[in-house]
């Protein structure tokens, strides 16, 4: 069935099941949302949610937290953020439907329904997101609270605090500071996940208040201290010795004004960053991860210690391709970003050059390399 078929047919099932609960469902007129329903709360709420078909695969229900559309350099991929509220993933393979707020879900989200082979308390368990068992939810005034505690915390340094007049979003303050300085805050709500604070950042702010009812705290961090994401450690578990960005040294007490708290050793690639922010959300079992290049890194896991060294890929003719240069690293690491998958080669695995099948071959051939062979969250290196 055709991709925008499949998204027709789950959007009419998922507005059924709404139906049978007696939520009141309603859908924007015309395409220009980026969400697909609009749902009100027990309370009178409305929250935008944006419909999405899971698949189960291996034991796992997966659905992507970004939109695509292409243009003239091939697929372009962008997360929702701030324009909905939360997920609605149906799954024809368990008949079930899920709700998943959109802070707990970055680019892509994995429920795990069956048991996995290795033991981690780093899982999200699909039935318990199954939508019997989030609705109502609970979290959908977090906004509020969020906004509420930014603005008590810049009222307490001096200074002045106003809505974003050039925002229609109420999450976008100013904040003119005892010197005339006038500062752009976004306020967003921070979920814990995996041990680590996870926030949607606003993509025009200066600073970033992030208001953890889980935590209980308001972090705060400058934007330029990183890319396209960051997160914050909770807990000790998978600590690394860079980029391990305690929660503690980003409470608004500890860091306001804000500033580039540490740095790398080295200026990462965007593709390193990514294999980084993969790892933490548990595609991997680990202990901690030094980067020591703009490519490369240095993994340390229970039983082993490897580098890695993440490259580009690109799709041709239905094979995945990467440039394999010589260094002395054990593995080469990879994103298909059509899948948002992640793959991990070793070294010795090819000569010169690999490429990994992501489309059936017109002919059978041992000599194949299939893509699933090579999932990162499917290996272990010894």
């Amino acid at each position: 069935m055709e991709s925008h078929r499949r998204g027709d047919l789950t959007e009419q099932i998922v507005i059924t099941e709404l139906k049978k609960r007696d939520i009141s469902v309603s859908t924007p007129v015309g395409d220009n949302e980026r969400y697909d329903l609009v749902l009100e709360t027990p309370d009178g709420g409305l929250l935008r949610a944006q419909v999405k078909t899971g698949r189960l695969k291996e034991g796992v229900v997966r659905f992507k937290g970004v939109s695509q559309h292409t243009n003239s350099s091939g697929h372009v991929y962008k997360q929702y953020g701030d324009d909905v509220d939360c997920f609605l993933v149906h799954c024809d393979e368990t008949g079930e439907t899920y709700l998943v707020d959109s802070g707990e879900v970055g680019t892509s989200m994995h429920l795990r329904v069956d048991p996995p082979t290795q033991k981690t308390n780093q899982i999200n368990w699909a039935g318990d997101y199954r939508l019997d068992q989030q609705w109502p939810p609970s979290n959908h005034n977090r906004r509020e609270a969020a906004v509420s505690a930014a603005i008590g915390a810049l009222e307490s340094v001096g200074g002045s605090v106003y809505v974003d007049p050039t925002k229609e979003d109420s999450r976008n303050l100013l904040f003119v500071d005892t010197d005339g300085e006038t500062h752009q805050i976004g306020v967003e709500t921070g979920w814990i996940v995996n041990g680590r604070v996870r926030f949607t950042p606003s993509e025009s702010a200066e600073y970033h208040l992030i208001y953890c009812e889980d935590l209980g705290d308001l972090l705060s961090v400058h934007s330029d201290e990183f890319n396209e994401s960051i997160s914050f450690r909770v807990d000790n578990k998978g600590t690394r010795n860079t980029r391990s960005n305690p929660a503690g040294e980003y409470t608004f007490e500890n860091n306001w004004p804000p500033e580039v708290v540490g740095s790398s050793p080295t200026d990462q690639t965007p593709e390193l960053t990514q294999f980084i922010s993969r790892l933490e959300e548990g595609q991997m079992a680990y202990d901690r991860v030094e980067c020591d290049g703009e490519k490369t890194a240095t993994v340390y896991c229970e039983e082993s210690t490897f580098r890695v060294r993440v490259e580009p890929a690109w799709i041709e003719e239905g094979l995945l391709r990467f440039n394999a240069n010589g260094n002395d690293a054990e593995y080469y690491s990879f994103k298909n970003h059509e899948k948002e998958e992640w793959y991990l080669v070793s070294d010795d695995s090819f000569e010169s050059s690999i490429s990994l099948r992501i489309e059936p071959p017109e002919k059978e051939d041992s000599r194949i390399n299939f893509s699933e062979n090579y999932l990162l969250e499917n290996l272990r290196p010894i």
